[in-house]
């Protein structure tokens, strides 16, 4: 009888998208090896006073009301040997919970999708705390120095030009996987019901944490004549979620409210296209929905960075906030150009979690296989 695995996919509460990609994962760990276990687990701190809370918050506060400084700041770490202080900073910051993590759950591998925890399991092993299997998943179309480390065991990416950008930081090539960025099965079997699009309907979203100055973007679109409804999703934004609630009585086109919901695989199926900020993981689920994207309020860094990459494959198209309303119009108004963006959101990396999950289990073998 083969052993029961335990394995945990740790991820950060900041942004939705990484705590997505990690349900994704354990997902497809439950179907594929059902004797197994998977947790997606929030590796920072309930604590409001703790250090992560108080990174967490800055950081939230800065792309919320100064997001010119923390492109500086980004823009910084970015350079190697500032990079590596952060990197030291936060791998000294968060080892002791690591280290009372690993004790306690005593995982088989552990699944990283966000850099915070892997900073930590990454100083633990260079010290020889940890043995097992480190598993890197980067949800981003671009690489930051904080996932740069010698002491992963391997890394998913979303694509092989990323996989290239990785390999210059002197990571081992044979170690780096082109997976693309793993979304839940929910997309896929919504793709195959082929849901027929309904004309003029525009799908809002702002991320999982709702940042995205909806309210704006409804009194922009609401102009457009060629919009038949709204369907718009605030996230755990509840004071967006308020506004919008305030406002849509007040707009000429109807407005489909939801917060956080399950549903959006069904919402991207029937929309004629979304406007949203260029989170991975979101504009992901557009890919694979075959959803067009107009892409707006790009938070500085990594979301501009996703941004230019979907612009230049051609299934999105990145504006300044002047420029939504007539942007939208058009898409709407010429068919021929919509489905052109819809031919470029593929080809579909399908099953990018099941991929993940196949390299997960390789690692496993080859550590059996390692001498003692």
């Amino acid at each position: 009888m083969k052993p029961h695995r335990k394995f945990f996919i740790l991820s950060a509460s900041i942004g939705s998208g990484h705590s997505q990609a990690a349900r994704a994962v354990a997902e497809t760990i439950r179907m594929k090896h059902p004797d197994d276990s998977a947790r997606v687990l929030d590796f920072l701190s309930g604590d409001s006073f703790s250090l992560d809370q108080l990174i967490k918050k800055s950081y939230l506060k800065m792309l919320d009301v100064f997001p010119i400084i923390y492109n500086r700041l980004y823009s910084n770490s970015q350079n190697r040997y500032l990079g590596n202080g952060v990197q030291s900073l936060l791998s000294w910051s968060f080892r002791r919970r690591m280290k009372r993590l690993n004790a306690a759950l005593k995982p088989d591998a552990l699944i990283f999708t966000h850099p915070f925890p892997a900073c930590a399991a990454n100083l633990l092993k260079k010290e020889g705390a940890l043995s097992i299997p480190l598993l890197g998943v980067i949800t981003d179309f671009d690489i930051h120095q904080l996932w740069i480390y010698k002491h992963l065991d391997g890394y998913c990416v979303p694509t092989e030009e990323l996989a290239e950008k990785l390999a210059a930081h002197g990571v081992p090539r044979s170690i780096i996987h082109t997976t693309g960025i793993p979304v839940r099965r929910s997309f896929y079997e919504e793709r195959k019901k082929k849901p027929a699009r309904q004309k003029g309907t525009v799908l809002i979203m702002g991320g999982g944490l709702g940042l995205g100055y909806i309210t704006d973007t409804l009194k922009r679109l609401d102009r457009v004549k060629e919009i038949q409804n709204f369907i718009v999703i605030t996230g755990q934004n509840i004071s967006a979620y308020e506004e919008v609630a305030s406002l849509r009585d007040k707009l000429l086109h109807p407005v489909e409210l939801h917060s956080y919901t399950n549903k959006v695989a069904h919402f991207m199926g029937i929309s004629d296209l979304i406007v949203t900020k260029p989170g991975a993981l979101t504009c992901t689920e557009a890919l694979t929905m075959g959803l067009p994207m107009v892409l707006v309020n790009a938070l500085p860094g990594q979301e501009q960075a996703n941004a230019a990459h979907l612009q230049e494959k051609g299934c999105a198209i990145w504006v300044k906030r002047g420029q939504l309303a007539a942007t939208v119009r058009e898409i709407l108004l010429n068919d021929e150009w919509r489905n052109r963006m819809v031919a470029r959101c593929g080809p579909v990396m399908e099953d990018s979690s099941g991929k993940i999950v196949d390299i997960l289990y390789n690692m496993l073998e080859m550590e059996k296989k390692q001498p003692e």
